[in-house]
């Protein structure tokens, strides 16, 4: 988008904001239409504003999971200045060519109908009622299913933190699109990572197996494993203090990590949109300790040590991109 057109739309949204206080005159009304008539561009990116609105509004009425996330913008119990900060945000990151689904939706529906799910900004740890604990970071969603023969977790997102209670007489299962892991009594962490699942164990041991049943295998305290539809292997080595230093204290702990599985992982834990060209940055790797509480902080420290720029062009939309050196 050029800077000119960037600068209307801008102009455009705080009019239709203005338009939409319950204070508004027919004087301010008049203004807005001697402002739209300066140039078809002004007309143009009224239009385009007025539209935003209104399906912002519509999937506010019609939509459970939009309205919870449009509250902040359109809530008129909060401060009219931090509902209006909320709502221009909306639009111009919508201008901006940032479809609406993304804003108001998780990418994954499931998250909507799980059992407990949380936002980008949440940690929750759960009892169940066995008495082991489950703990879900930013952007997460499983499915319990517990009866008298056996205990399911159903991951349908994100990342979880396990602590299972010990029972003899019944499994504990943690199930993914990729495949299930059985344990008795143990500590670990199992995260989606688009294709795979990827299993962390902290304490004891857990048999992994692929979902077309065709390769089974135990994994030990220490190791990680990946797990694949058709396949599991072994991926290297965990410490188990450092993981749960980490849960505790809400860090991304990576070393010597592709960047755009970092700024994944980052996205999650953030509202809005990180932008980037995944083959770009795949030669940039990320050695660091990350705030996931303060995802901002994050991207800063990975700005300081890597060659990248980060634009920030609303609250909602962020693009991070490659800097390369200057030729001589």
């Amino acid at each position: 988008m050029s800077e000119q057109r960037q600068t209307i739309d801008e102009q455009a949204a705080e009019w239709i904001l203005r338009l939409h206080e319950d204070d508004f005159s027919e004087t301010l009304r008049l203004e807005f239409e001697c402002w739209k008539q300066q140039s078809p561009k002004h007309a143009a990116a009224a239009l385009r504003m007025q539209d935003v609105i209104n399906r912002l509004q519509a999937f506010r009425e019609h939509s459970a999971p939009a309205k919870a996330a449009l509250n902040a913008a359109f809530n008129r119990r909060k401060p009219a200045t931090q509902r209006k900060q909320h709502l221009r945000a909306l639009l111009i990151a919508s201008c901006l060519a940032l479809p609406i689904a993304l804003i108001m939706k998780s990418p994954y529906p499931e998250q909507w109908t799980a059992d407990i799910s949380t936002g980008p900004t949440d940690w929750e740890t759960r009892r169940l009622a066995d008495n082991s604990t489950i703990t879900l970071n930013g952007t997460s969603a499983v499915n319990v299913h517990f009866d008298g023969r056996e205990r399911r977790i159903e991951l349908l997102q994100g990342e979880v933190l396990i602590d299972v209670a010990h029972d003899s007489a019944r499994p504990f299962l943690v199930q993914t699109a990729q495949g299930s892991m059985r344990a008795l009594g143990t500590r670990f962490v199992v995260k989606r990572q688009g294709d795979t699942t990827v299993l962390s164990m902290l304490q004891s041991r857990v048999a992994a197996q692929s979902v077309n049943e065709q390769q089974t295998l135990e994994v030990d305290a220490g190791s990680r494993a990946l797990i694949r539809r058709d396949s599991v292997e072994l991926s290297g080595t965990v410490s188990a203090a450092s993981i749960n230093q980490a849960w505790e204290r809400h860090q991304l702990v990576v070393e010597n990590e592709p960047l755009p599985q970092v700024l994944d992982e980052i996205s999650r834990h953030r509202r809005g949109h990180l932008q980037f060209d995944r083959t770009a940055l795949a030669s940039l790797r990320v050695s660091a300790v990350l705030p996931l509480d303060d995802t901002d902080r994050a991207l800063q420290l990975i700005a300081e040590t890597l060659p990248v720029q980060i634009k920030t062009y609303t609250p909602w939309l962020l693009v991070i991109s490659h800097l390369q050196p200057p030729k001589k």
